[in-house]
């Protein structure tokens, strides 16, 4: 999730396990350490635009790598001289902080490599968006009145509260994903795969993607608190894969970035449907229920550059009106309303 979340979080662990060893301190400790995982974006190339998405959420964020993530972020603390307790608290501390970034990364779409070295796959459970204030506002009022009070009680609470509104998110999503089932039950097809990512900022307004038949279908479902769900339908675009471009897939480094490409959408890649030379990545666009991907690849086998990253599109400004409309309101007929149609 955003900087300040991860902070956050990392603060209120650090300070529910630990106020009481190292006080006011304690809140810093755990949020340099619950976001220091994110140092991984400064490992990029000039010349290859896929190595910062490639180590992006890779090693840093995985569960094998937290011990030694929280000593190097307490290492300025513990290299000075300090009574063993405390520089051992500290380094819990740092941690603690790192141990939350990961699997809170795991609770949204883009992907997280828990389980390096093991395994390449990107944990997704999309329940939450990157930014989402039901869940960072309740952290942050909790950590400056545990750093006030120096006490674990706020900090505590505040998980608590913090992880009663994650739960409430995977309630949402379950909801999307049974709205999901009737609309291809609606429309007669079998899919082959399907999921559904909150759309930003909220956890009201979901992207349906699902793919059948070679086509990747894109709708936007509302999932109200209060209400039943409504579907409204969106794009399709067909499934693009490697075996399908053989000029593509005979170039060395343009086969390396599509398959590259692949595992790092989970294989939602379709044409742009305004630009048949970019391939995008389905799981994120503007609207909700748009087939134009947000980014993507422009693969060029023998170019210079053969593999060239696109992202923002700039093709229209989301303006707050516009904004209102897409995250709470149908903007279109629903197809379904719960699980029948209007």
């Amino acid at each position: 999730m955003d900087a300040i979340t991860q902070g956050v979080l990392g603060a209120a662990a650090a300070q529910a396990c630990l106020s009481d060893r190292l006080g006011k301190r304690t809140w810093l400790l755990g949020a340099l350490g619950g976001m220091a995982p994110d140092l991984d974006v400064f490992i990029r190339s000039s010349v290859d635009p896929l190595v910062a998405l490639e180590y992006h959420r890779n090693f840093t964020h995985s569960l094998a790598f937290i011990p030694v993530g929280g000593l190097l972020v307490a290492l300025p603390w513990i290299l000075r001289r300090r009574p063993r307790e405390e520089r051992v608290a500290i380094a819990l501390a740092t941690t603690v902080g790192y141990a939350t970034h990961g699997l809170l990364d795991a609770f949204t779409s883009y992907g997280t490599m828990l389980l390096w070295p093991f395994s390449r796959a990107r944990v997704a459970w999309s329940w939450i968006s990157i930014i989402d204030l039901g869940y960072t506002v309740p952290l942050i009022v909790g950590v400056i009145l545990a750093a006030r009070r120096v006490s674990a009680r706020p900090a505590r609470i505040a998980l608590v509260i913090s992880s009663l509104y994650m739960a409430f998110c995977g309630l949402q999503r379950a909801r999307v994903m049974a709205a999901q089932d009737a609309l291809i039950a609606l429309r007669g097809e079998t899919a082959v795969k399907a999921d559904a990512y909150p759309s930003l900022a909220n956890n009201v307004t979901w992207r349906s993607v699902y793919e059948a038949d070679g086509e990747i279908h894109v709708d936007k479902i509302r999932a109200p608190w209060l209400g039943a769900t409504r579907v409204i339908a969106g794009g399709e675009a067909p499934r693009v894969r490697l075996d399908e471009l053989p000029a593509i897939a005979a170039d060395p480094e343009t086969r390396r970035a599509f398959e590259l490409f692949a595992w790092f959408s989970d294989g939602w890649l379709a044409r742009d449907p305004d630009d048949p030379t970019l391939i995008g990545d389905l799981r994120y666009a503007l609207a909700p229920g748009d087939a134009r991907g947000m980014w993507g690849l422009r693969l060029r086998p023998g170019g210079d550059p053969a593999v060239t990253w696109e992202s923002g599109r700039g093709r229209e400004r989301l303006d707050l009106g516009r904004a209102w409309t897409i995250l709470f309101e149908d903007g279109g007929e629903p197809l379904l309303i719960g699980n029948a149609r209007p």
